[in-house]
């Protein structure tokens, strides 16, 4: 059970005899997500950073373009905004999937053990339609709720979040029902979330929501990642992505699902559980023998 504050009820609140003890930003920031369903984690990125994001992700549209043989091949396929897995061919998204505050989060509601499930470069492009402007959850076609959360996705915004840019839109709290709302409720429910370039929009990746209109001249770019339990598969294999970067520093292959990926045969499962054994410590505070 989490810890309520009995003594005293919050601000001018009448009749609350409990209520939730106030914490630092991460507890803030979780029971937001509870409730809600979605907060805003800032950054420090410098803007000239958050501005080679943006140069590097409109390389890889272009690149993985080509490498499908075109845009209307990846339009076919409702890709044509989209950027898979940008970290497997630049190291700087790597940055963005490992920001410290981010992973505190989530490690802070799911748990130590989190799988990086997914990494994209989603771009809304102005005065068009296209796939992200439907209504979905990060984990689709998914209706129920768990008393848990499963997983968290972490968008961060490249070019500012508003109104004329095409913002996320939510419906809050939906993470905690299975069905989605009727027509009518959902569009009194809609919440535009506006964040500045550089934010983290993280949600429950269980919430509803869309990406807006973008009404502006240019396009709003953002880069979402999916952060699970080790229990969902990587909707790309990152270790086979990767190639093997990044094995040998425990913290990131856990993260990228070195850990979590299927072993190929029994031989290979027991061979990876007998080093984790061995790279266990022993009660005395040295390697397991």
């Amino acid at each position: 059970m989490r810890p309520t504050d009995t003594a005293r009820p919050p601000g001018d609140a009448y009749g609350v005899r409990e209520s939730e003890i106030a914490g630092d930003a991460i507890d803030q920031h979780a029971e937001r997500l509870r409730i809600a369903g979605y907060t805003i984690v800032p950054s420090d990125f410098p803007s000239g950073e958050i501005d080679e994001f943006g140069h590097r992700l409109d390389r890889l549209l272009r690149q993985q373009i080509d490498a499908f043989g075109g845009a209307e091949r990846m339009a076919a396929i409702g890709d044509a905004w989209t950027v898979r897995c940008p970290l497997a061919d630049d190291d700087a998204f790597l940055g963005l999937a490992a920001h410290p505050s981010v992973l505190a989060l989530c490690r802070h509601v799911l748990g130590e053990y989190i799988v990086l499930m997914q990494q994209n470069g989603v771009v809304n492009p102005p005065r068009q339609r296209h796939t992200q402007r439907a209504y979905h959850r990060d984990l689709p076609y998914q209706h129920f709720t768990s008393s848990r959360p499963l997983a968290l996705s972490a968008l961060f915004c490249i070019d500012p979040f508003d109104r004329v840019t095409g913002a996320t839109v939510v419906l809050p709290a939906s993470h905690r029902v299975e069905t989605f709302p009727s027509a009518e409720v959902a569009r009194g429910l809609e919440t535009t979330v506006e964040a500045p370039r550089g934010a983290f929009i993280v949600f429950d990746s269980m919430l509803f929501h869309r990406a807006g209109d973008n009404e502006s001249d240019a396009p709003r770019r953002a880069v979402n990642h999916v952060f699970t339990i080790p229990l969902i598969v990587q909707q790309v294999s990152l270790p086979d992505a990767l190639g093997g970067r990044h094995a040998d520093d425990p913290g990131l292959a856990a993260l990228l699902g070195y850990d979590a990926a299927p072993a190929r045969s029994v031989l290979a499962w027991r061979q990876r559980r007998l080093q984790r054994v061995e790279a266990r410590p022993s009660p005395g505070g040295r390697p397991a023998d």
